[in-house]
Parts: C-alpha cells; sequence; structure tokens
C-alpha cells in the first residue's frame, strides 16, 4: 500500500513501513543497502521517506533511487552534504566535508593531479606495481602452487600501497598497510553507527568504543603528516603528484588541513578501487565466456591501445553498474523545493541517493541483477542515466579519472595472461563500501 503523506496540494513520498528503531537498526547493520532495494522494489517504488529521527522531529529524509531525481539533486550545486554524516571520520574541514572557500581551494588545487598528463605519469608507476606484485606475490604463491586466494583481501593491500607510491611517494611497509586498514575500520564503523543513531552519538564519545574511535582517527592522522614530511624531504620529488598538489598551495591555512585532505585522499582512493576491482575479477571468474571473450580481445589489441579497447570499459562499466562499491551512496541537503512528476520534497530534506537502487532500477535497465557487459555497446539513454558509481556535479568523485585508469591497467594485465575461476564465492558484507569476504579464486596462466 502506497502510503503517500498529502499536505494541502503537495504529495510528500511514501512512508517505508518500518519506525524509527527499526530502521536505525537495520541500517546499523550489513544488510543496509538491500534494505533500501528490497523497498524500492516493493509497491512503495523508489523514491520513499525513512523514520531517521525520533518522535518526527529534524528534516524528512527522502531516498531517491530513481536516476531522473538523483541526477537533479547530486548536479545542483547549492545542495550541500549533510554535516553530521560526513564530518567525523577526520577531523576538521576536509576536501570531502567543507564548503565554502575551504573546499573550492582544496579542490582547486588537487585536480590538476588528474589531469590526463599526470594521470599518463601515475600509470607507470600504477604498472609496475602491478607487474612487481605478480612476479613476487601472485605466480611463486597461488599460480605456481595451484593455490587459491582470498582476492578482495589481497587486492585491498596492494591498491593501498600502489596509490601510496603513485600519488603520495610514499612506499607503505607491511606493517604501516596493516595498522592503517585496522585503524580506517575502526574510525569509520564508529562514524556510521554514530550518522544512524542519535543515542549513539551523545553516548559513544563517553564509552571505550568513544575513546577507540579517538585513538584510531589520530593514529591515521599521523600517518598522513608522516606521508607530508617525507615528501618534503625529498630531495627531487616528482611534480604533479597529489601529495605536491596538496604541500605545496599556499592557500592551505595550516598543515593540519593538508593532512586532513592527504587523508581523503588515502581513504577514499585504496577500498572502493580495490573492491570494484575484486567485485569485477569475481564476475568474469563466474562467467567463463565473458572472461574469454575479453582475454581474446586484449590479446589481439596493442597494449597502448587497450585504453580505448570497447570490451575493456564495457566489462568495467557493468562491474561498477553491478557493484557500487559505496552502495549506499551519496546524501545532500536540498536548497530549494523540488516539485517531481509525482511528489514535492521541502526545501531542508535530507536526499539519500543510494547507488545500488538506482544502477539496479528495473524501468531503466533489462535484467539489472545479471552481469551483461554487452549491456553498454549501444547503452540507452534510460541506461546511461542510472550509471552514477563516482556521482555527479561539482561534489563529484575528484579522484575519479585516477581510479578509472587503475581499474583498467590492473584488470587488463591481470586478465590477458592469467584465468581466473571461482573456488569459494564467500560472502559479501557492508559497513562503507559492499566488500567481498573471503571470495578464494584459483588463478592459472590463461590458455584461450
Amino acid at each position: 500500500m502506497n502510503s503517500s503523506k498529502v499536505i494541502g496540494d503537495k504529495t510528500l513520498p511514501p512512508m517505508a513501513p518500518y519506525s524509527f528503531l527499526e530502521t536505525v537498526k537495520t541500517l546499523s547493520t550489513s544488510d543496509a543497502p538491500w534494505f533500501y532495494q528490497r523497498i524500492a522494489r516493493s509497491e512503495i517504488g523508489t523514491v520513499f521517506r525513512l523514520q531517521l529521527f525520533p518522535f518526527g522531529f529534524g528534516p524528512d529524509v527522502v531516498i531517491a533511487g530513481d536516476p531522473k531525481l538523483a541526477q537533479s539533486v547530486l548536479r545542483n550545486s547549492t545542495n550541500l552534504k549533510p554535516a553530521f554524516i560526513y564530518k567525523s571520520v577526520i577531523r576538521g574541514p576536509t576536501l570531502f566535508t567543507a564548503e565554502g572557500g575551504r573546499w573550492h581551494h582544496a579542490r582547486k588545487a588537487t585536480a590538476p593531479a588528474f589531469s590526463s598528463k599526470h594521470i599518463q605519469k601515475m600509470n607507470v608507476t600504477v604498472l609496475e606495481q602491478v607487474t612487481k606484485w605478480i612476479q613476487e606475490d601472485l605466480v611463486p604463491n597461488y599460480v605456481e602452487k595451484e593455490a587459491s586466494f582470498d582476492i578482495a583481501s589481497v587486492l585491498l593491500r596492494q591498491v593501498l600501497k600502489g596509490i601510496s607510491v603513485a600519488g603520495f611517494e610514499y612506499e607503505m611497509s607491511d606493517d604501516e598497510c596493516e595498522e592503517f586498514l585496522l585503524e580506517w575500520e575502526i574510525a569509520l564503523r564508529e562514524t556510521l553507527a554514530r550518522s544512524h543513531n542519535p543515542i549513539t552519538k551523545i553516548v559513544s564519545p563517553f564509552t571505550s568504543v568513544g575513546r577507540r574511535f579517538n585513538l584510531a582517527v589520530d593514529r591515521n592522522c599521523e600517518f598522513a603528516k608522516k606521508v607530508l614530511e617525507h615528501y618534503r624531504s625529498l630531495e627531487c620529488p616528482n611534480d604533479g603528484t597529489i601529495i605536491s598538489m596538496i604541500a605545496n598551495n599556499a592557500n592551505y591555512e595550516s598543515d593540519e588541513e593538508r593532512i586532513g585532505d592527504i587523508m581523503v585522499f588515502y581513504l577514499a582512493g585504496h577500498d572502493t578501487t580495490a573492491f570494484s576491482l575484486a567485485w569485477t575479477l569475481l564476475e568474469l571468474a563466474k562467467n567463463q565466456s565473458e572472461q574469454t571473450k575479453l582475454r581474446s580481445a586484449l590479446r589481439n589489441t596493442p597494449r597502448e591501445e587497450w585504453k580505448n579497447l570497447v570490451e575493456l570499459r564495457c566489462v568495467l562499466k557493468e562491474g561498477l553498474r553491478l557493484h557500487p562499491v559505496v552502495a549506499r551512496g551519496s546524501g545532500r541537503v536540498l536548497s530549494d523545493d523540488i516539485n517531481t512528476d509525482k511528489y514535492f520534497l521541502a526545501k531542508g530534506s535530507i536526499i539519500a541517493i543510494p547507488f545500488l537502487v538506482v544502477h539496479r532500477n528495473k524501468e531503466y535497465m533489462d535484467k539489472p541483477d545479471e552481469f551483461i557487459p554487452s549491456r553498454w555497446i549501444n547503452p540507452s539513454d534510460d541506461l546511461s542515466s542510472a550509471y552514477m558509481p563516482f556521482a555527479l556535479g561539482r561534489r563529484n568523485c575528484v579522484g575519479q579519472s585516477l581510479a578509472y585508469s587503475e581499474l583498467f591497467i590492473c584488470l587488463a594485465t591481470l586478465v590477458v595472461d592469467y584465468e581466473f575461476s571461482v573456488f569459494d564465492e564467500g560472502w559479501w558484507t557492508f559497513f562503507f563500501d559492499v566488500e567481498a569476504c573471503w571470495c578464494e579464486v584459483d588463478c592459472q596462466e590463461g590458455l584461450t
């Protein structure tokens, strides 16, 4: 039953049939993105309200799983991010959380690092890192021993180290890598718990969990400070890297601001890319015909032309569509009222745009839950509009060009010479990204 609320001549989106406590409890679990999906595929539809504030206090929270509405909200530069959701995992304003002058100078400072000229330079480093991993780890420990491996866990660490070298000229040790991942997970889990539950937000700072959260944030800030100091100690640092753009920009008021943005790029860049690559490889392992088709296309195309290869682009887009790792998507606070064909959304409403729901909207594509790379050969306007893995508008992902480039290089370099098959599909979990857990694959030299 559609429970749309009518106020005068204005119709609000229907309210999902869950209480405040039921909603908060579910959104605090790994079921969160699928909770949105189940509601969106019910008779309620893809635009609905959630009870996220007790006793009706607080603004309306609207889930926008309709691509056209999502695009309208994201492309409006006056719609800002909800500060209470984004601000606590890194202390102080950052490129990710700030608005106004602070955001503008940080975006302007770092954007040149992702120009085609500098991406090409970083590509060389990324390829060197991938090749080194294949030669020193993948082949001797898994291919030659015919051993399966946890694809997400392995790629997470390799991508983190690769980004550190390519973007920050800093080689992470194994111990630094493990500590970074541990502290990041602790900090992010607590941040999300606080954003979904107002009671947790009030109580947590006075608990052992809250104190451990503060320690995790401090430790990762100390790591970022070390990266900055290391760059400044280099005799001949490279131009155009992410760290050079941050360290040498005079518009930053302090090193604390620089450290905050260094953390943003480390945090936003490693797990999203790693899990995107892991999910895509897992889909290819499950769909051997698609893997064979891609390998054949790669082998019949000069390496320097891989970036223009239709088969590679289609596989990557389909992987990102089917498994948007930031499945819960992005959020905005409306700066003005919106009237859609069906509903009225009031100024001040919080609009959550779950990319999983948008990317799998049945009204915009056929068989949305299946891995079909060929759907991208001649995509319809509807299909193209329902694809936004890096968000849209001025607050889209500034590093998406590097992410795409890393995915192209890593996927092509692995698939061209090695064949992947599923040993154990494992399971997925979610707390910021949709993560593949203990999804083990076998790898052997490609025969086709």
